[in-house]
């Protein structure tokens, strides 16, 4: 049981990082220019959120297996098989928590006040400037409130995981597993430890999350 927890955190951890960098960045690249073809790309990031997760597994597996271009180069020059390893299951974690981050992140900057930008580009900031310490301060609350949300929905994957990485105790056995497994061997004690484990963890940074929200609502109506 420890060894599954330990090895959720770790995989949710790693995750959540990815997830943020790569949801923040394409979330400001996407609010700030418009080109051919973004609707078609931003649907397809928010598809992990509709598809069932075994789908999500399923096309996950179809592009890191060893059929695919990206796994046999890996398989075949290095020796490499993603696929049923805690690798896998951090992959399956990054997809389906990063349309939370990108959603989220991308509102939060929908609402940073343009005369505040022209303003500090006035003043002489560079956009890298003008990213970091105008535009990620005035939206931080949001994207906090989207990483946490892609925590929690990392640390819940369960189909995509067991697609694509099975459910190998103390390799790829995460926490949503092993409760699953354990109910069918009907071991109630561990299921009812890691039930209330996992409640406590998601309802506690839903509430944070409620918060900073709230807050963002004030703030707003406080400026208009």
């Amino acid at each position: 049981m420890y060894e599954a927890i330990l090895l959720s955190l770790k995989i949710t951890g790693i995750s959540t990082l990815i997830s943020s960098f790569l949801g923040i960045i394409t979330a400001y690249i996407f609010n700030k220019h418009d080109f051919r073809g973004k609707s078609i790309l931003e649907t397809l990031f928010l598809m992990p959120i509709a598809l069932p997760p075994t789908v999500v597994g399923y096309l996950i597996m179809l592009g890191i297996g060893k059929k695919s271009t990206f796994g046999h180069f890996l398989y075949k020059n290095f020796g490499i098989n993603i696929l049923f390893t805690w690798q896998a299951a951090c992959i399956a974690a990054i997809v389906v928590s990063f349309p939370l981050i990108y959603q989220n992140a991308k509102n939060a900057f929908k609402y940073v006040d343009e005369d505040i930008k022209d303003a500090a580009r006035v003043d002489g900031a560079c956009e890298l400037k003008l990213f970091w310490f105008i535009i990620i301060p005035i939206a931080l609350n949001g994207i906090i409130g989207g990483v946490i949300l892609a925590f929690v929905r990392a640390l819940g994957e369960f189909g995509a995981t067991l697609i694509v990485a099975g459910n190998i105790p103390g390799q790829t056995q995460t926490i949503p597993l092993l409760i699953y497994f354990s109910i069918g061997s009907r071991d109630n004690r561990t299921a009812n430890i890691l039930v209330v484990l996992i409640m406590v963890i998601s309802m506690s940074l839903v509430l944070i999350t409620n918060k900073l929200l709230r807050r963002d609502e004030i703030q707003k109506k406080s400026t208009e």
